[in-house]
């Protein structure tokens, strides 16, 4: 008997826009992290094709895969296990720079200073190791070594869900005035709602390994369309105790990726389903002016 298969991501179809921020949200678990990572080739796919700049890097070899990793990089969620606790702040920036071979000794010691300054640290940091930094300062070593190379694309994942409230807005406006330096696409992964609609120009919702909803910033937030999205949102805590919101409860559980509902995914938790839901894989379409819903109920 052959073991199940778990398609942690499903049929997903999305575009990233040059010098954007494309805010990916959902629950935990619905495969947020393995798409950025299958993006970036680190999880290898089983189906389908990976375009960047027009070209299927999910085809490439490992050698047309080290020349692209140059301009593709990883923003890691927790700064305590991603960086070496063996190695000092100079040896974990300047790693990559290493590995391409790029300059000479000295060269690489101005590089570095130069990221340590445009994220915050001083050089006299750079012989310092990990244990020796708060967590926020540890996620700006964290972004120096994925920005030290120059990439154009870099997966921010959960980047700062690991870091006090007042860290937080600190780390999220240095990765904005980055990406105006640099010209940086990203993809930014996160629960957080709030946390998205503050970087994101473009934000797309995933449930159970699929995109139910992708739309410009302020249409998604001001006029979600998708029954779960509509739910995620209500949830968003108001700072003002006179003004009351709607709240969505969803019931039931999140469905097994095991054992996936067949029709729409959503089904068994929607308060509006139908037969039709129950049977047939919703198609995600285009509903006017960009914005992209997966539900039978918008025709």
């Amino acid at each position: 008997m052959n073991p199940p298969v778990v398609k942690a991501v499903d049929d997903i179809n999305l575009t990233i826009h040059k010098g954007e921020t494309l805010g990916l949200v959902g629950e935990s678990g619905c495969g947020k992290s393995t798409l950025g990572r299958t993006i970036l080739n680190l999880i290898p796919k089983t189906s389908g094709q990976i375009f960047y700049e027009g070209q299927d890097i999910g085809a490439y070899d490992k050698k047309q895969m080290w020349e692209m990793r140059k301009k593709m990089q990883i923003i890691f969620q927790d700064p305590y296990s991603s960086l070496n606790p063996r190695m000092t702040v100079y040896d974990l920036v300047s790693a990559p720079l290493e590995v391409y071979g790029i300059g000479s000794a000295k060269e690489r010691r101005e590089m570095v200073i130069s990221i340590l300054h445009d994220v915050g640290l001083d050089q006299q940091y750079l012989n310092r190791f990990p244990h020796e930094f708060s967590g926020g300062q540890r996620q700006r070593i964290g972004i120096a070594r994925a920005l030290i190379l120059n990439p154009e694309f870099v997966v921010c994942d959960e980047a700062v869900s690991a870091l006090d409230v007042s860290v937080r807005a600190q780390v999220l406006n240095l990765m904005k005035k980055m990406q105006e330096k640099r010209g940086l696409t990203y993809l930014f992964i996160s629960h957080d709602l709030s946390v998205v609609r503050h970087v994101s120009d473009r934000v797309a919702v995933m449930y159970l390994g699929s995109v139910v909803e992708v739309a410009e910033k302020r249409e998604l937030y001001g006029h979600p369309l998708h029954p779960y999205t509509k739910a995620l949102l209500s949830a968003i805590p108001i700072p003002d105790a006179n003004r009351k919101r709607q709240r969505i409860i969803l019931e039931g559980d999140v469905p097994s990726a095991y054992n996936p509902p067949a029709g729409c995914k959503f089904h068994t938790r929607c308060p509006y389903a139908t037969d039709r839901c129950r049977q047939e894989v919703p198609a995600l379409k285009d509903v006017g002016g960009g914005h992209m819903a997966a539900c039978h109920l918008l025709g």
